[in-house]
């Protein structure tokens, strides 16, 4: 009897002797849990037109219904401008806010924003990243022939994009923190129990030469657990070719070069979205096949990863949008710089070829925001009805009680982002309710 009993007398004892969590811990919530705020920024010109803002005012006008925004603008002359501009188009105002930062370009608040973290006791924490173009976008500059004085002018851009983050968060009176490490917001994803998603050959490929030899995932792994409360980092291999990833035979594309949020996404907490190329197109070009290969790469990755409890996670297939492409000649004036010309010649092209230009575009380019999903559309340009509708039965059975939005951001994939990378959500200050 003695030995029957003591089994069950410790598995008693370590269910009820668990320690509980620490209510001062701070930890990134995953994006579907109830928000504050979301923040966009207004992507600095005055032109009334611009498709950019029309793509803004679409998102606001949606997301006010049940949420506060914040638009961050960069001058006095383009907070008139955004007023008077959302105001022209009939987006209510009563719930947005049109705040200035001492900034240069706020568009892609998802990576210039900070990233917010909380503790159970109602505190909250903005968390300021470095950004990873202080070395992507120098690199682009310099093998095209940029000058002297372009690259002054670049590395003065990034200097205050690294500042960025801080800055909104003293605007509005947040506690903020430094963080050494090189990444966007939209390069990994949370499903705030524990586990982050991100891909290991855009962290390692977007910092110095010098950061490369020192730095192991163990260094990264640890800061996102000091700033993000993070235990389980899932190592995924790179993004989608889409996502601006160098030359695919004649195509290319602009991008991050392989941020989560364009390829790999929690739907809950034990489910992964992974964006997904059907087998009987990837023989379409050489830019599908490398999305095709590299996503089963990472299906064989999700497939053997555990989630912060030791458990397997399930993984949803997301069907990829159609391409949409532009022809672009490499003409005299693209390769009247040395620099550029060499560039291209080493990628096999000569003056006169045709280029292929692929727009970033994906179905996991989506926000989640209070009762609300914001998605991407691409039936106008060229995606079939019956590919959009499977990919909203997916997200109707996973959210039965969540408004699905599908809004056309396409211009603004020709830039290398989309909706999520446009905004940033502001989590609602958790309290431990006893």
């Amino acid at each position: 009897m003695k030995k029957l009993l003591y089994p069950i007398v410790v598995i008693f004892l370590f269910f009820h002797c668990k320690p509980k969590p620490d209510p001062t811990a701070f930890y990134m919530p995953a994006e579907w849990e109830p928000q504050e705020a979301v923040y966009m920024g207004w992507d600095g010109n005055l032109k009334k037109d611009d498709t950019s803002h029309l793509i803004t005012a679409n998102i606001i006008r949606e997301l006010q219904e049940d949420i506060d925004v914040v638009l961050w603008v960069t001058s006095d002359s383009l907070e008139q401008a955004a007023h008077y501009f959302l105001t022209e188009l009939q987006v209510p105002l009563d719930r947005v806010e049109i705040a200035r930062v001492a900034a240069e370009k706020v568009f892609w608040s998802r990576d210039s924003a900070p990233a917010f973290v909380i503790n159970k006791q109602g505190e909250r924490k903005a968390i300021d990243f470095n950004h990873t173009g202080y070395f992507r976008y120098i690199q682009r500059l310099i093998d095209t022939g940029a000058d002297s004085a372009e690259l002054a002018k670049e590395y003065q851009t990034i200097d205050k994009m690294m500042t960025i983050d801080s800055l909104v968060a003293v605007e509005k009176g947040e506690i903020h923190e430094k963080s050494w490490m090189f990444v966007e917001g939209g390069a990994f994803d949370v499903n705030g129990k524990g586990s982050l998603l991100v891909s290991e050959s855009f962290l390692f490929r977007n910092i110095s030469e010098e950061m490369r030899d020192t730095l192991t995932k163990k260094h990264f792994e640890e800061e996102f657990n000091r700033t993000l409360g993070v235990t389980n980092v899932i190592w995924l291999s790179d993004g989608l070719a889409e996502d601006g990833a160098g030359f695919f035979g004649k195509y290319f594309s602009p991008g991050t070069n392989g941020h989560a949020d364009e390829f790999a996404r929690f739907a809950n907490e034990n489910t992964i979205l992974l964006a997904w190329v059907d087998e009987s197109e990837k023989d379409l070009n050489p830019m599908k096949k490398a999305s095709f290969e590299r996503m089963n790469k990472n299906h064989d990755i999700l497939k053997k990863a555990l989630d912060q409890d030791g458990k397997p996670f399930r993984i949803i297939q997301l069907p990829m949008p159609a391409h949409v492409i532009e022809d672009r000649i490499l003409n005299p004036e693209t390769m009247k710089k040395e620099a550029a010309r060499k560039y291209y010649e080493r990628e096999g092209f000569a003056e006169g070829d045709t280029l292929k230009f692929v727009a970033a575009t994906s179905y996991m380019n989506f926000l989640f925001t209070n009762g609300k999903i914001i998605l991407p559309s691409f039936v106008n340009q060229g995606t079939s009805p019956e590919r959009e509708k499977q990919v909203e039965m997916i997200f109707a059975d996973l959210y039965p009680d969540r408004k699905l939005v599908f809004l056309d951001a396409t211009y603004v994939n020709t830039f290398g982002g989309g909706i999520h990378c446009m905004t940033r959500q502001v989590p609602t200050r958790a309290f431990d309710v006893k």
